[in-house]
């Protein structure tokens, strides 16, 4: 059955590079062209954390290493600098490495392990045992390392993280190091893909149909003959509606299996009594459960009108928006969870229902509690970018986001120069037909702020920079 444990704590945090001397012979340089290829540094499982000394080619190197929990955010402790950047808070940001070790028990040997990683800033490398498993270079985007055949099952693992944030992605307070939540999933070997469950409820007078599309990811060496069960709960956890599928999911490979449950009458999400539904998830093997997940969702319809407006539930809606960046005051960008759902109660009790997730995939945490309180969303994404990593960051922001009944548009972009040429409308239409593809739910836009006048001043005082 599905495990999911917070891995946030006893890590160890080590701020700066290592100048490790490369070696001048063939061994160590045959060997780190392998698999394992850290056999030294901080990647490798090797590594001495605890002396704060290791040894390179008979000399003694001393670094130290600071004991640390997640979230953590290692720029904001500066005392900012006049002679840094402006728009990055005035701080120095500098590259840094984290460490942790872990136990996994024999008994996990016939587990899929997964870590994952709800965002680090900004260029992340994931190493195991030594072995690069993962690179992420997106400072804002979740995402999911496969450890499982790298890991030790009955002994001790090395996790190391590489961060990079010398690479800046916007012009305002980044932050730096591992920000946000990290976890450890257990799964059997054919379980629900990450992101692998939508969910589109579809009004047809009194009912509504709810179709489901679930994605199966099979990382067994054989075909599984599996059914799923899917069960819709209401807010007192009691079984509206379910649907069951009988599937074979081939070895390796992902299945997707569609089914639409009818539910009569439910409780509609508005921004003023946001309902929220459960979508219960389960894979059946030989009459056992082996997996089961659970998809907030809500029943809600909404309009765009060029005359009347937006309309949530056949009613219009004035939008109160903010537009909100993740960091806040003395946290930086690991903020706690608390004052994240605490600065949206604010907002909502100052009379906002509009929230912009500026400009970038928000906490797991934030979108939660933006539906829970009945905000309207705009979510956006980072990069006006249709290469196939700036596909790959809006994909994760739609598959991660679009469950959520609060979010009502999908932002491809953000005051881009391009938006007024040819390749930009060539950018747009890539974006927009990866969106249509994921979700057909919602428009589509992006926040144009150029033209032919504004644009030669942007190239001016980019010039001038």
């Amino acid at each position: 059955m599905r495990e999911k444990h917070l891995f946030d704590d006893s890590w160890k945090f080590h701020l700066g590079d290592f100048n490790t001397p490369f070696p001048t012979s063939k061994g160590p340089t045959y060997m780190q062209a392998k698999t394992e290829r850290m056999k030294w540094g901080p990647a490798s499982p090797y590594y001495d954390d605890t002396s704060d000394a290791y040894r390179i080619n008979g000399s003694i190197c001393t670094d130290l290493w600071e004991n640390i929990t997640l979230p953590h955010d290692y720029i904001i402790g500066q005392t900012p600098n006049p002679n840094n950047n402006n728009a990055l808070g005035y701080f120095e940001y500098k590259n840094a490495w984290y460490r942790k070790k872990f136990q996994l028990s024999t008994e996990d040997s016939n587990q899929r392990i997964t870590l994952y990683f709800e965002a680090v800033a900004t260029h992340a490398v994931i190493y195991i045992n030594g072995c690069l498993v993962k690179r992420n270079f997106c400072g804002y985007t979740s995402f999911e390392v496969d450890i499982t055949d790298f890991v030790h099952f009955g002994a001790e693992n090395t996790l190391a993280v590489y961060v990079n944030a010398e690479h800046h992605e916007g012009w305002w307070y980044e932050g730096a190091g591992i920000y946000r939540h990290v976890w450890l999933i257990k799964t059997d070997l054919t379980a629900v893909d990450l992101w692998g469950v939508y969910v589109n409820p579809k009004k047809d007078g009194e009912i509504w149909n709810v179709d489901i599309e679930t994605t199966i990811l099979n990382e067994s060496i054989a075909d599984e003959k599996i059914v799923l069960v899917s069960s819709i709960l209401d807010q007192n956890g009691t079984v509206q509606a379910a649907g069951k599928s009988e599937t074979v999911t081939k070895l390796k490979q992902k299945t997707v299996v569609n089914q639409t449950i009818p539910v009569q009458n439910p409780q509609l999400w508005d921004i003023n009594a946001p309902h929220l539904y459960r979508l219960m998830t389960q894979i059946i093997k030989n009459g056992t459960v082996t997996d089961e997940t659970e998809t907030k969702f809500g029943f809600r319809t909404i309009q765009f009108d060029a005359k009347s407006g937006f309309s949530l539930n056949g009613t219009s809606v004035k939008i109160k928006g903010i537009c909100a960046h993740q960091d806040y005051g003395i946290t930086g960008k690991a903020v706690p969870d608390n004052i994240q759902k605490y600065r949206l109660a604010l907002l909502k009790e100052m009379g906002a229902n509009g929230f912009r997730t500026a400009h970038y995939p928000h906490s797991e945490t934030t979108m939660d509690t933006l539906d829970e309180l009945g905000f309207l969303v705009m979510d956006e994404t980072r990069f006006f970018d249709s290469s196939d990593e700036g596909k790959a960051q809006l994909e994760m922001l739609v598959k991660r986001d679009r469950n959520h009944p609060s979010v009502i548009l999908w932002s491809i972009g953000n005051e881009e120069p391009f938006h007024i040429t040819d390749e930009g409308r060539r950018i747009a239409d890539s974006l927009s037909a990866l969106v249509k593809q994921l979700d057909r739910t919602r428009p589509v836009t992006t926040a144009v702020s150029s033209n032919r006048k504004t644009e030669r001043f942007m190239i001016r005082l980019m010039s001038l920079g």
